[in-house]
């Protein structure tokens, strides 16, 4: 069973971030194994917290995954949805590219609205995740083997979710250059997912640093693969 809090620090279980006295008085409570308070990140905006998560510091991850408690499993259900369609829409705007060699002096607001090209990378969009996600998922199923609990896929989802965040920085790069690729922009906000994800699965305690690593940059690279192969052969 899977504790409810984490120590941002060490890592090591807590059962509680506070405590609440009469009168409005909160203590905050220092972990038992490194004698530091178990989450600093309760007395912070959400604001700051988000940018240490996007600085990928490990004591951010720990806080997210474990310590918040308004994070609900319906909004893990509703960001991966947008994830998948943000994905979806970066795939079909380089497609578009692909074709033409400017899309700013076409009337392109009504050819978009009736190309139904976008269901097409939509599939490929979902595709990718559940590979990504499914091959995650084995790896960490045989690492662990007869220990793997409902709660621990329930931490890996919510864990695979929330780092997959550097693909919404995707975005701006299509509103700066869209009449063309940037490929190192690409490049960067894919090495940061790759980061991402390593940095979040070691905050989860179910990887070590390396197969953190390991696990994510093979994943995303086959991923990408199969449903560069499906993007080939499409007849959509």
């Amino acid at each position: 069973m899977i504790s409810n809090y984490c120590c941002v620090t060490c890592g090591a279980e807590a059962d509680e971030l506070s405590h609440h006295y009469k009168e409005g008085v909160i203590k905050i409570i220092h972990c038992k194994e490194c004698q530091n308070p178990v989450d600093p990140y309760i007395e912070l905006d959400d604001l700051l917290v988000f940018i240490d998560f996007v600085l990928l510091k490990l004591r951010a991850h720990r806080h997210v995954l474990f310590n918040i408690d308004k994070i609900k499993y319906n909004h893990i259900i509703k960001l991966s949805c947008a994830l998948i369609l943000v994905n979806a829409y970066i795939k079909w705007f380089h497609l578009k590219n692909d074709q033409f060699q400017s899309i700013i002096n076409q009337d392109h607001h009504i050819f978009y609205a009736l190309e139904y090209g976008f269901y097409s990378k939509l599939f490929e969009s979902v595709l990718e995740y559940i590979i990504r996600f499914g091959l995650i998922f084995i790896i960490a199923i045989l690492q662990c083997r007869q220990k793997w609990t409902k709660e621990k896929s329930i931490l890996l989802f919510r864990t695979l979710v929330l780092s997959s965040i550097g693909q919404l920085f995707v975005l701006p790069l299509l509103i700066w250059s869209p009449d063309h690729r940037d490929y190192y922009g690409l490049l960067i906000c894919f090495i940061f997912t790759i980061l991402c994800h390593t940095q979040a699965l070691n905050a989860s305690r179910l990887f070590s640093s390396l197969m953190s690593f390991l696990s994510s940059t093979i994943a995303i690279l086959l991923s990408k693969y199969f449903v560069s192969i499906v993007s080939q052969n499409s007849f959509l």
